[in-house]
């Protein structure tokens, strides 16, 4: 009888070991979670009315603003796909803890390329996250970019590396690295 019972104890944990890396490697497979168990890209079509993926084609860009965003999410590699920080973890902008603007997360902060960066629930969510705050620094509301600023000195407090950052910003949009994001938008 003993042995019978541990026997069916074996079974389930061997059954239940199977059944986690099964799991682990649907998920993988549907995109929600990777090797490190941090959330994956993730699109529900909220924003667009389809996907948004790493395709320029699908991104939001129905004004200004949203071209800036697009700008940034290059800037950030988001471009990139699958294995990016911004991508898998839905946030194009690579924005840290403070600017989620009521969007929903889906787990604490991860550390990617020397800073903590939010982990959106869905791609867009960061989208609108993003949008927000260039909307903030645009108008004069963010309390960390003065609508004053130059493209070059928000990315200066914008990205560690700021000068490929600037770059890939005013090629883009092909605008001076002395004017502002509010000069682009308003212009």
């Amino acid at each position: 009888m003993q042995f019978t019972i541990a026997l069916i104890i074996l079974a389930l944990i061997a059954m239940g070991l199977l059944a986690s890396k099964t799991g682990s490697i649907l998920a993988q497979v549907s995109g929600d979670v990777n090797e490190t168990g941090v959330n994956v890209y993730k699109s529900d079509g909220s924003l667009t009315g389809s996907t948004i993926t790493n395709d320029t084609g699908t991104w939001p860009g129905d004004d200004k603003l949203w071209q800036v965003c697009a700008a940034v999410a290059l800037a950030e590699g988001y471009n990139k796909g699958a294995g990016v920080a911004p991508y898998d973890l839905n946030n194009p902008g690579d924005l840290s803890p403070g600017d989620e603007s009521g969007e929903q997360v889906s787990m604490p902060a991860q550390y990617h390329g020397g800073s903590n960066v939010i982990v959106f629930e869905t791609a867009e969510g960061g989208w609108r996250a993003l949008y927000a705050k260039f909307q903030r620094i645009v108008t004069g509301k963010s309390s960390a970019y003065s609508a004053t600023l130059t493209w070059e000195q928000i990315a200066q407090k914008y990205a560690g590396n700021w000068q490929n950052w600037l770059t890939n910003i005013t090629n883009y949009l092909g605008v001076d690295p002395s004017s502002t994001p509010k000069d682009y938008v308003n212009g």
